[in-house]
């Protein structure tokens, strides 16, 4: 068994090859595209049969790697760059270039870390649901731009056609496209559960269903909690017992991003939620971190929900 370690950037990969022992066989320096990429692992799949990869996720930089291992059918595994880092530091010497990177990144593979890349419906439900959001942030700031350009331009007194209202009206086009694919990936009667939820709509419901995925991977709630990466560092030396420190923040942004929106939207619907909220202000909290806290109450709910299968019902 070989495996290939790629070390992501933005406009190259670096890649090591390294044997069952973990071995360095042999590097290479590629474009970070997908044409590039299959063209590399074709060349070493014809040579060694049974080949693995893995990479960091960082972000979107990755997404052509396993785009790549997906079509030639190499099993794909994707790292926490955390790994990686601890991973270098427990080396002798520490030593740290893209190559070495690569190589730690196949060894780490080897030993059995990562995520095993599979296309599904939720993965596929995902992706539409990050895009989604992408170009909104796209349309977002070209609008912001139309306004200033059409305003200067008004008091310039020159005439200028309607090239940003097309623009935008093909993004909304397009951000609608893409949410209605997500909307038929996920599962409809989970989608309708949530909805019972306070502070939670069918675009957050199938942001969430995209995001979690199977509430039966988490034992509880708590573990629910960890996974958006909403929960407080713990920090203790000695006899002291820091709680109140910053977010771990090692869930998906996408998924605080709609939590955050629904916790806000929630605390001024629902009662229970509102009082929450208002004794966290009266703690001294601020208001981010008062609804961050009102979110974490959301996810317990939303884990109830799914977990049970039935609606959310207020409490009298």
């Amino acid at each position: 068994m070989f495996t290939l370690g790629f070390d992501v950037a933005k406009d190259h990969i670096d890649v090591a090859l390294v044997n069952k022992a973990g071995t360095a066989k042999q590097s290479w320096q590629t474009q970070n595209s997908v044409a590039a990429i299959t063209e590399l692992l074709n060349e070493v799949h014809t040579k060694h049969v049974k080949l693995q990869a893995g990479c960091e996720a960082t972000g979107y930089y990755h997404l052509p790697v396993v785009q790549a291992c997906v079509q030639v059918g190499i099993a794909c595994y994707v790292l926490n760059p955390l790994l990686t880092k601890q991973f270098t530091k427990s080396t002798v010497r520490g030593r740290k270039t893209d190559v070495d990177d690569a190589v730690s990144i196949a060894r780490l593979v080897l030993r059995g870390e990562g995520s095993l890349v599979v296309l599904d419906n939720r993965s596929l439900a995902q992706c539409y649901v990050r895009l989604a959001t992408k170009v909104g942030q796209q349309k977002q700031a070209l609008g912001l731009q139309a306004r200033f350009f059409l305003g200067l331009h008004e008091t310039l007194g020159i005439a200028m056609g309607s090239p940003f209202n097309e623009s935008l009206a093909a993004l909304t086009e397009l951000v609608t496209y893409l949410r209605t694919m997500a909307t038929q990936l996920v599962d409809a009667r989970s989608v309708q559960l949530l909805q019972s939820l306070p502070g939670i709509g069918p675009q957050i419901a199938t942001t969430l269903l995209a995001e979690i995925g199977s509430i039966q991977r988490f034992p509880g709630p708590k573990q629910l909690v960890a996974f958006t990466g909403l929960d407080p560092r713990v920090r203790q030396s000695g006899t002291v017992l820091n709680r109140h420190t910053k977010l771990t923040k090692r869930g998906a942004p996408e998924l605080r991003r709609v939590l955050f929106l629904a916790a806000n939207i929630a605390r001024q619907r629902d009662p229970e939620l509102h009082a929450y909220y208002q004794k966290k202000r009266a703690e001294g909290r601020t208001y981010t971190a008062a609804t961050v806290a009102t979110a974490r109450k959301l996810i317990h709910r939303i884990y109830a929900v799914l977990q049970r299968g039935t609606p959310y019902v207020k409490s009298s």
